[in-house]
């Protein structure tokens, strides 16, 4: 079997074009909000390495509680959802309808590693509150290893709103996958378990398990999925920095006016991909 790394444009969906581009975007992004700072080092070179990072206590119990209230309010009220099934509760434009994001999304640690990542500072992609319902049944679309085209390089942040194990669905990916691709990769989007055991190894595969408060970072250029809950539901928050509006598409996340207004101006950038309403 033939690898492609890193330096590799074939390590990337989108092969030197997709590169090309985005050395551009990032290029012009430095030269407009350049970052220089080695703080978050250890977290920095994880990610670039294995592909994720977990820090623990990230945030304080009572901050998640009442992210999670809005997420239940909304599911009461039964409006504002993007998706409602069995599988998954999905929250529609989550910085609108429940306000507690905002604090998370434009959190300064966030913001600290994201942007040494980058060595710039970047923007909020897409931002997503979603429950997972407990299933014994096969899993579906993201519950299935692939890696995200979003971009070949950007960062997602993931908060749990309880504890998480691997009974009810934690965040999972293959360690030594993000700088490792196999010929063939993009022939198809979806990979198996056991395609993902014979290729990289049953102990690349990392169940990221945490609890209420912790932040779990990674880039999910890595091949990664969210594990079927199987005893209990799991909800979860998931933000995405990058440096170019996801997809290279018209930005369709949106941002309150009086929300955007009240971030300072050296943030304000941060909501670049962002549309105000």
């Amino acid at each position: 079997m033939s690898w492609y790394t890193q330096t590799d444009a074939r390590c990337h969906r989108g092969g030197y074009e997709a590169v090309q581009r985005f050395n551009e975007a990032i290029l012009a992004r430095r030269q407009k909000y350049p970052v220089s700072t080695e703080k978050n080092k250890e977290i920095v070179d994880n990610l670039l390495e294995k592909g994720y990072y977990v820090i623990e206590n990230a945030f304080a119990r009572e901050k998640v509680a009442k992210i999670r209230e809005d997420f239940e309010k909304q599911l009461e009220l039964g409006k504002n959802m993007k998706e409602l099934n069995k599988h998954f509760a999905v929250i529609e434009q989550p910085l609108v309808h429940c306000p507690s994001i905002f604090d998370f999304a434009f959190n300064d640690r966030i913001i600290d590693i994201a942007s040494e990542y980058f060595k710039c500072l970047p923007a909020v992609g897409t931002l997503n509150l979603r429950r997972s319902y407990e299933s014994s049944g096969n899993p579906i679309k993201h519950q299935i290893f692939h890696s995200d085209p979003n971009s070949i390089k950007f960062i997602k942040f993931f908060l749990y709103l309880e504890d998480v194990a691997v009974e009810n669905g934690p965040f999972t990916i293959v360690e030594n996958s993000l700088n490792n691709k196999f010929q063939g990769w993009t022939d198809k989007y979806r990979w198996s378990d056991e395609e993902m055991r014979q290729t990289y190894g049953k102990d690349s595969i990392k169940y990221i398990t945490a609890n209420v408060g912790d932040l779990i970072i990674a880039n999910t250029t890595a091949f990664h999925k969210g594990t079927p809950p199987m005893k209990g539901d799991r909800t979860m928050v998931t933000l995405n920095y990058t440096i170019h509006p996801e997809d290279w598409n018209k930005p369709t996340y949106q941002i309150r006016k009086e929300d955007y207004d009240r971030l300072p101006d050296d943030k304000k950038p941060l909501a670049d991909f962002l549309v105000r309403i």
